[in-house]
């Protein structure tokens, strides 16, 4: 028997070939549980009763190889060998030390991997979530150069404005985030690229459009973070009402001198990798227990109690689950966890503690520096945003749409292409 092997970021793929009967067989292997189980008589077995010396709580969950190959044993068998960097191990006394090489190797058979796989011919598995800010950025002003207006050639055409919103369509419908870089100046002609012109914005308790600037002097209840020049963490908007606004975008009037950066995860995407590749425990928590998002501001108070993951009643045929409806998450609306037996409280704190650390991996997350006249614009049901913290006057105008209304102008333009 032979094997190939594929490194994902969280496990291996271990493909087993059996020439003779001309069949392969595919089983996923945790890192972790690769170094738990390493033969090697150099500190994980006795020398002489090869039983496992390492102690498993010595172990990092989120240990990575420095990398692997395929190999061989020391009788010419087919093996797999896995290279580490060193980690702490318990001596005789009970003390942690770290063991004096440059890379800890394990060499498993492949009879005894295919002898020992615990997850075989898995199908329901997930890719990480888009993290190519190329991916999901429009160029409004290439689509003004290829597509001009006959009459002012800085204006797009009308065939232009089709491709456009199509393109939109798209970015947003697949990632569920668009980057419009070079769009223009008045935010108030960028909502209709958006939504039809009868249609209007969603006003909040900040007003219809939010101004997010360090002097703010047009919204009301601004005395919130993003009024302030820190940074952001990842969050959705508007986790404390009832009815959340569908999506959101952000204008940049005016970029800061230093920082100020912008990032964002697709949090559906994040959700099914925690369920399938990290801890269907931890997700099955965050869609059952119930969180209180609280918004209390001095003239202005909310408060919805909902599940971060909220599921929806559409069940998924692949799979027999019910669908990601809506995330809602805000680290600071969050209100006091009350709703947890005290016997089971710190497993929903690890449960958010593992969805957290996803979120804030760099192979999650779309980064992306805006410039004046830059858009993005979000799912708020699906996507979480975030901002680093800066320096000097940045503004960014942030405005509010239904998705209803986005999802029949942007349709419009897509059904019009496929007309044609």
């Amino acid at each position: 028997m032979s094997a190939r092997l594929e490194l994902k970021p969280d496990w291996a793929r271990i493909v087993f070939v059996d020439e003779a009967g001309g069949t392969e067989t595919t089983a996923d292997f945790h890192y972790f549980w690769l170094r738990h189980n390493c033969p090697c008589l150099s500190g994980c077995r006795h020398v002489k009763t090869k039983e496992r010396v390492i102690d498993t709580a010595t172990i990092p969950l989120e240990i990575r190889p420095l990398h692997a190959a395929l190999s061989a044993d020391d009788e010419g068998a087919p093996a797999l060998a896995f290279y580490w960097a060193p980690i702490a191990t318990k001596d005789d006394g009970g003390r942690l030390v770290i063991q004096d090489e440059k890379e800890h190797v394990s060499l498993f058979p492949v009879q005894w991997l295919r002898d020992n796989a615990y997850a075989v011919n898995r199908t329901h598995i997930h890719e990480l979530p888009p993290h190519d800010a190329a991916l999901v950025t429009i160029d409004f002003a290439a689509y003004v150069a290829e597509h001009p207006d006959t009459g002012d050639s800085s204006q797009l055409s009308s065939t232009g404005t089709v491709l456009y919103k199509a393109a939109l369509y798209d970015r947003l419908s697949r990632f569920g985030v668009a980057i419009i870089r070079n769009r223009g100046h008045d935010t108030e002609d960028i909502i209709h690229d958006f939504i039809d012109s009868k249609a209007d914005v969603i006003p909040t308790h900040f007003g219809r459009i939010e101004h997010l600037r360090t002097n703010n002097t047009e919204n009301a209840n601004n005395d919130q973070l993003g009024y302030t020049n820190s940074a952001v963490r990842l969050h959705t908007d508007q986790c404390y009402a009832e009815t959340v606004p569908g999506f959101q975008f952000l204008h940049c009037i005016r970029p800061a001198d230093v920082g100020g950066e912008n990032y964002f995860v697709h949090a559906e995407s994040a959700a099914n990798y925690l369920k399938t590749e990290i801890s269907h425990r931890a997700y099955e928590l965050l869609t059952t227990v119930p969180v209180r998002f609280d918004r209390k501001q001095a003239k202005f108070q909310a408060l919805h109690v909902s599940p971060i993951l909220r599921l929806s009643d559409e069940i998924d045929p692949a799979t027999n689950e019910r669908k990601l409806a809506q995330v809602r998450y805000s680290y600071f609306t969050q209100g006091a966890q009350t709703n947890v037996p005290f016997s089971e409280l710190r497993e929903w704190y690890e449960a958010q503690q593992e969805w957290d650390k996803l979120l804030y991996r760099d192979d999650f997350q779309i980064k992306a520096g805006l410039q004046t006249g830059d858009v993005v614009i979000y799912d708020n049901l699906k996507v979480l945003h975030a901002r680093n913290g800066f320096a000097g006057p940045r503004h960014m105008a942030g405005v509010y749409l239904a998705a209803a209304d986005l999802w029949h102008h942007l349709g419009q333009a897509k059904r019009s292409l496929a007309v044609k």
